[in-house]
């Protein structure tokens, strides 16, 4: 609901395509500056009392993006720090969820869990797009974020559910230890080079991606004159891709070779990118965002589970918020750059062109790597 209310409250008060990609890509910078320091906070502190107090935060910075928001004529000064404080949440908190998967799921079930997570998030990116879609066209933007704010609430309740942490460290994090475990963390992931390959190839998927999908709202109503009910039918048609992908990724990750299904979802979901340019249809562009997302879908659940098999459980934190960071760098730029192109009179032709190219390039390049020879 979020990713939906934010672009259309934006392009409804000015109109600016620049704008609603801008801040589409500001909430991805925070991964840049607070990766780190959640990578150590996963590693020394409780777990559980992380993700409970980080959802309780981010109701609080939800209601400063309402408070932002909710002018006549937007402070964009204003609404760019509250988007930025919001999504700092996460890249806090996200090193704290992917490693407490370990310390409550035995081993032989990573790959199951973590499509299960998959499945129950691509069911919300099926049902959320409707539902907010509808919210926002009934009640306005700005009273669909309310939704947003208690949306945390509800998910700091249900944490409390999670077993206690078995194998917390009991060290206070001090100013030596942080630098200690960041420059271990660091040493780690860069002497991976499977770990970092992957990496290396979420950085330029992610920028592919985000050329687009920071613009989706935009190309649909604006470009194609779609009414919101159709951009947001065509969004959740292309959840059904990734929600297909979940069980099906678990039977893939024990028969072939991590690095080959790496390398080819990212091939695959480049090239079925391409596959937006031949029809404009919001059922056709829906079935084949279903496509891209089935392989990105399949490519994150085996990228996922094979970092926590091979990475230390006491390195774990620290590892996903680099690689985390990392990867999701490119996400701004890449949101920008379709901004810009956009802006500057340059067809959604050629942003879908260029993205699916180079996110084809990514898998090929990902074959040849340390990561492709990854068993």
């Amino acid at each position: 609901m979020y990713r939906l209310a934010l672009p259309i409250i934006i392009l409804r008060k000015t109109g600016s395509a620049y704008h609603a990609a801008t801040a589409f890509g500001v909430s991805f910078v925070p991964w840049i500056f607070f990766s780190l320091i959640g990578g150590v906070i996963a590693d020394n502190c409780s777990k559980r009392k992380t993700l409970i107090i980080g959802n309780m935060l981010a109701a609080v910075f939800s209601c400063f993006v309402l408070l932002s928001l909710s002018t006549e004529h937007i402070d964009f000064s204003l609404m760019y720090l509250a988007i930025f404080l919001l999504a700092s949440i996460d890249p806090l908190i996200h090193p704290s969820f992917q490693s407490i998967i370990p310390e409550i799921i035995s081993r032989d079930d990573y790959a199951k869990s973590n499509a299960l997570i998959q499945t129950i998030d691509n069911m919300l990116t099926i049902l959320g797009p409707l539902l907010g879609g509808s919210i926002v066209a009934l009640v306005n933007g700005l009273n669909a974020l309310w939704f947003d704010v208690i949306s945390f609430i509800i998910s700091a309740s249900i944490l409390y559910c999670l077993p206690s942490d078995r194998r917390v460290n009991k060290n206070k994090i001090s100013l030596t230890i942080f630098k200690k475990d960041i420059l271990d963390g660091l040493v780690y992931s860069i002497h991976q080079k499977v770990i970092l390959s992957g990496s290396l190839m979420f950085f330029v998927t992610n920028f592919a991606l985000n050329m687009f999908e920071a613009n989706y709202i935009f190309y649909m109503t604006k470009e194609l004159g779609y009414p919101l009910i159709d951009a947001t039918v065509s969004l959740s048609l292309g959840g059904i891709g990734a929600l297909a992908a979940g069980p099906i990724s678990t039977h893939i990750i024990k028969r072939f070779p991590a690095g080959f299904i790496l390398s080819l979802s990212t091939f695959s979901a480049g090239i079925s990118t391409l596959l937006l340019l031949i029809n404009t249809s919001y059922l056709y562009i829906g079935i084949v965002l279903g496509l891209v997302s089935f392989f990105g879908t399949i490519n994150v659940i085996t990228y996922f589970t094979l970092r926590q098999r091979t990475v230390p459980y006491e390195k774990l934190g620290r590892v996903v918020a680099i690689t985390r960071m990392l990867s999701y760098a490119s996400i701004p730029i890449g949101s920008w750059f379709g901004g810009v192109l956009l802006n500057n009179g340059i067809s959604m032709f050629w942003v879908i062109l260029i993205a699916g190219l180079l996110r084809a390039a990514a898998g090929v390049c990902a074959g040849v790597s340390p990561l492709g020879r990854e068993k």
